[in-house]
């Protein structure tokens, strides 16, 4: 069971990167009380959904305007943010201004967030010599140096940067109203998705078009694995990010009791989101891969995307309606009036 498999992992570290390098900047900041599931929940990873309609191909969990997406999500946790991009071959003029917007950030104490250090994902980047010109870095594959020249000579066409630059007092309402709308935007298909748009699937489509690679034979075995292992792993943290939400919020205000009401009603939804997906997983391990081609394990597989996808209809549903009920409510501190 799904339950059991919760209770025992470790909700220190996630598959998706993006939402594990902006936890480990965070937590250099006066939000450092956040925890990962907060920060899985709050930037909308935990509900993302991003595959490739050919061969469910291992870029689609990063493909998506990384600039857009990361600031939106640090607003959403409470931060003002700076952004670094140059196209490839970056110019020695960008690379300095690049260069210079990491040595602020690392000043400040908070860790530059970068992406393919090492590998194709996100990581941070955290400490500078200037006299060697190296950057100290890690990312989920590894943690080392990097000199200023291979940093501006990175794989994919841009040079990614995004740094935190000051705390905002967000309440908490206004915290998950921002979430909310990413979350719904996402699934709904609305998410600005600059020149991915006609390259991936996103929110409730990724499914329809899981399926039909699934249906076609055509899944790359990696890719498959992979996609699964990262989509299984955040819809854990999003049935225990809602489960928090409906314990944490205090039910002092119509507003405390309606979050509590439907992100219980809610997690029961991508509890068996999540279920379907654990399926998937041990049908397809990562990185070994299984055999997405084989037709009796495809069809298993098919179903298991349909549950999937039925279940977080509902909870997209849910979600929209806490969304909706949000948007009238600002408050942070109620008080309720006397009786004479």
């Amino acid at each position: 069971m799904i339950s059991d498999q919760l209770i025992n992992r470790d909700w220190t570290k996630t598959m998706t990167s993006a939402a594990s390098a902006i936890y480990g900047s965070v937590s250099y900041t006066d939000k450092k009380n956040l925890s990962l599931i907060d920060v899985m929940g709050l930037t909308g990873h935990a509900f993302r959904l991003n595959i490739d309609p050919t061969e469910v191909n291992v870029a689609g969990p990063t493909s998506f305007p990384g600039g857009y997406i990361l600031r939106r999500n640090l607003c959403n946790l409470g931060y003002t943010s700076n952004m670094g991009e140059a196209s490839t071959p970056v110019s020695p003029d960008k690379l300095e201004q690049t260069i210079a917007l990491i040595q602020r950030s690392v000043e400040k104490g908070f860790p530059a967030i970068a992406f393919d250090l090492f590998i194709p994902e996100f990581g941070l980047i955290y400490g500078y010599d200037d006299e060697t010109q190296m950057l100290n870095a890690k990312d989920v594959s590894q943690e080392g140096t990097i000199s200023y020249a291979d940093f501006g000579r990175p794989k994919i066409p841009v040079l990614f940067l995004v740094t935190i630059e000051d705390s905002l007092p967000h309440s908490k309402y206004e915290m998950l109203r921002m979430a909310l709308d990413m979350i719904v935007d996402h699934a709904r298909g609305r998410e600005w998705t600059y020149n991915f748009k006609d390259r991936y699937a996103q929110g409730l489509k990724g499914y329809d078009a899981w399926i039909q690679v699934m249906e076609n034979r055509t899944a790359d075995e990696f890719g498959n694995a992979y996609n699964i292992a990262v989509a299984a792993d955040a819809r854990e943290f999003a049935v225990q990010f809602l489960r928090e939400m409906s314990i944490k919020w205090d039910g002092s205000n119509v507003v405390e009791r309606t979050v509590r009401s439907k992100a219980a009603e809610a997690a029961t939804h991508y509890e068996s989101v999540a279920e379907a997906l654990s399926g998937l997983r041990e049908m397809f391990p990562f990185p070994e891969g299984g055999k997405p081609k084989d037709t009796i394990i495809a069809n298993t597989a098919i179903e298991l995307l349909i549950s999937a996808r039925e279940a977080e209809t509902k909870g997209v549903e849910v979600l929209e309606k806490l969304l909706h009920f949000m948007k009238a409510y600002h408050s942070d501190i109620w008080i309720k009036p006397t009786s004479n």
